[in-house]
C-alpha cells in the first residue's frame, strides 16, 4: 500500500491522501490472495518463511529510508505488509492445528499451537511496556526494542493492526463461501463507517482521518474470483510491494 503520509506539522495535506484510499482498496486484495495463495500451498513452511525474511528485510529498509531521506513535512515510511501476511498465516495454522490437537486430543500439538498464537501477542505487549520506558532505556536496550519490533511481529503493530489480521483470517476460513464471506467483509467495512460517521458525515472525518471503511469498494474484485490460478509469479509480490513504496517515497521527497 501507499500509506507512507501518516503525520504532518499543521494541517492535512489532501491531495496524496488519495493514494491512502487506494490502499484500502489494495489491502484487502493483498490479504484476500495470501489467504488463497495459502490454502493451496504445498509448503506452508516455506511459505511463511518467505514472508518472514521480506517483512524484516521491509522493516530495516524502511528504518533505513526514514533515516537518510527523511521528509520535511515529517511523514515517515511505516508499510510493512509483509508482516501482517505473515502473522495472517501463522495464525490460520495455528487455529488449524489448535482445532485438530483438540479433537485428536494430541495436547504437544494443541500447545505448539497455543505458543504459535501468544507470541506475538506477548511481543507486543513488550514492545508497549518498551515504548513507556523509552527516555530510560539505554542504547542497548533501545537495541533490544528495535530488534524485538523487527524480528517478532505483533498484531498489535503490524499494518492495519489487529483488524486486518482478523480480515486475512476470515477470507481464508471464508474462502470457498461467498455469500458469508460478503457478509464479513460488508460488516467489517460497516463497523469502520458507523464509527467515523459518529464523529461527523464531513469529507475531513471520513476521507481523511477515518477512511478505512473505503475498503468496501475492494469486495466486487474479490467475488470476481472464480478459484482458478493465474499466471505464475511467484516473487512478483515480494518485488513490486517494496519497490513501489519505495519509489514513490523518492518521488515524494522530490516534490516536497
Amino acid at each position: 500500500m501507499t500509506t507512507f503520509i501518516i503525520t504532518w506539522e499543521a494541517g492535512f495535506c489532501r491531495s496524496p491522501h488519495i493514494f491512502t484510499l487506494l490502499g484500502r482498496i489494495s489491502a484487502p486484495l493483498f490479504l484476500f490472495a495470501m489467504a488463497e495463495g495459502f490454502s493451496h500451498t504445498h509448503d506452508r513452511k516455506a511459505y511463511l518463511k518467505r514472508l518472514y525474511i521480506a517483512s524484516v528485510l521491509m522493516s530495516v529498509g524502511n528504518g533505513l529510508v526514514n533515516a537518510f531521506l527523511p521528509h520535511p513535512g515529517g511523514a515517515m515510511v511505516i508499510n510493512g505488509m509483509f508482516a501482517t501476511l505473515f502473522l495472517v498465516g501463522l495464525y490460520i495454522w495455528a487455529i488449524e492445528l489448535l482445532i485438530e490437537g483438540g479433537k485428536e486430543r494430541k495436547w504437544k500439538k494443541a500447545g505448539a499451537a497455543l505458543v504459535m498464537l501468544l507470541v506475538p501477542v506477548f511481543s507486543g505487549i513488550a514492545v508497549i511496556l518498551f515504548m513507556g520506558n523509552m527516555a530510560e532505556l539505554s542504547p542497548v536496550g533501545r537495541i533490544a526494542f528495535q530488534a524485538m519490533y523487527t524480528l517478532i511481529p505483533s498484531p498489535v503493530f503490524v499494518e492495519g493492526s489487529v483488524f486486518w489480521v482478523v480480515l486475512g483470517i476470515g477470507f481464508y476460513f471464508l474462502r470457498n463461501k461467498k455469500i458469508g464471506l460478503s457478509v464479513f467483509y460488508v460488516l467489517m467495512s460497516g463497523f469502520f463507517f458507523f464509527s467515523a460517521a459518529g464523529a461527523g458525515l464531513t469529507y475531513e472525518n471520513l476521507f481523511i482521518l477515518n477512511d478505512q471503511w473505503f475498503m468496501i469498494l475492494s469486495l466486487p474484485f474479490i467475488l470476481l474470483y472464480n478459484d482458478q490460478r493465474g499466471r505464475k509469479m511467484k516473487y512478483f509480490f515480494y518485488v513490486y510491494y517494496p519497490l513501489h513504496v519505495y519509489l514513490l517515497v523518492i518521488l515524494a521527497r522530490i516534490v516536497a
